[in-house]
């Protein structure tokens, strides 16, 4: 048993670590073992584990460089929405809890590109997301007068259109959005707060879990790997720029779990979200990198572990933010909480 993990978290990831194994879509497999709804409150229809038995399944998925990033996205959105009062949403539910049923935020983390016209018509094409479909978005759209707008939107084929694209080669897609609809949504600040909170402190264990493989991947080679007749680990060199990562890892994934510990124990956000998301970003690129280093011209195989953890720790490293803004924010949380 991992040592940052209790006895629910072992057996979440276990059964997780299982489900990656089969041949089906992966996302059917992860419902199946009730993946979508561990920390899904009640009142969503989940299981109301919390943040701590999400973060077992996201460090799980890192380490199985599986990040089926519209499963963070789903269910942030329905965390967005839980007390916005929306009405209709069963049948998205049912598709989530079926492992089918996709939701997505647009212009969450980052200026909104989406612009609401008079009309109250949504105009634009939104951040890269995941490459998947959607049954709902939940969009961030910049009005005329300077402020900003919640829309619900269920995507009709003719105002809204799809764009493929590429991130490091890993597939995503672009929305586009002419003239389309939406229904207005009163997001709470508070729970948009907390759902954000609860977000990178997901993503920061998909980030760890990717770096744990990088690192034991790397450690397993260098171990292997003979120069002048004894293994690479056997040099100072090697042997101290691997320890030295896996001390930081202890050290993050025990703020990781004090994080989620905090969110699920508090009506509050996290205030210590953004550093663990950032701290796990950084740690993540520098496993990534050294593992490839390592591996020489192995590592550099478009479909080895340290080329794909690699690109996945690039990709997923900003994916809800760059770690600098993430650590500026800290800093300022911080220093209003000093002047309080």
């Amino acid at each position: 048993m991992d040592l940052h993990q209790d006895p629910i978290q072992s057996q979440i990831a276990e059964a997780v670590a299982l489900a990656l194994t089969h041949t089906g879509e992966v996302r059917r497999e992860l419902a199946a073992v009730g993946v979508p709804t561990l920390g899904l409150p009640t009142s969503l229809g989940g299981m109301g584990l919390g943040l701590t038995a999400d973060v077992a399944v996201h460090r799980e998925l890192g380490r199985g460089l599986e990040t089926a990033p519209e499963l963070r996205e789903t269910v942030l959105c329905l965390e967005l929405l839980a007390d916005a009062g929306v009405d209709g949403l069963g049948d998205v539910l049912a598709r989530v809890h079926e492992g089918v049923g996709t939701a997505v935020s647009i212009g969450l983390h980052g200026p909104t590109s989406i612009r609401l016209d008079g009309d109250g018509l949504l105009w634009g094409t939104s951040e890269a997301l995941p490459a998947t479909g959607w049954d709902v978005a939940l969009v961030r759209a910049a009005t005329d007068g300077g402020g900003h707008r919640w829309l619900l939107v269920r995507p009709d084929g003719a105002t809204v259109r799809r764009e493929e694209v590429t991130l490091l080669g890993t597939p995503a897609a672009r929305w586009r959005f002419e003239a389309a609809a939406g229904q207005p949504v009163p997001v709470v600040e508070a729970q948009r707060r907390r759902a954000v909170a609860a977000a990178r402190v997901r993503q920061a264990a998909l980030l760890l879990g990717i770096a744990g493989r990088a690192l034991d991947t790397a450690r397993a080679h260098v171990g292997r790997r003979l120069q002048f007749g004894k293994p690479l680990l056997e040099f100072q060199t090697v042997s101290h720029r691997i320890t030295t990562l896996i001390g930081e890892a202890d050290g993050w994934e025990l703020l990781l779990a004090e994080a989620a510990w905090a969110h699920d124990q508090a009506a509050e956000a996290p205030a210590t979200a953004p550093q663990v998301l950032a701290a796990a970003a950084e740690h993540a690129l520098k496993a990534a990198r050294l593992s490839l280093q390592l591996h020489g011209v192995r590592g550099m195989l478009a479909h080895s572990v340290p080329a794909t953890a690699y690109r996945l720790a690039t990709v997923e490293a900003v994916r809800l933010g760059p770690p600098a803004g993430l650590w500026l924010e800290a800093g300022r949380a911080r220093l209003a909480g000093t002047r309080a």
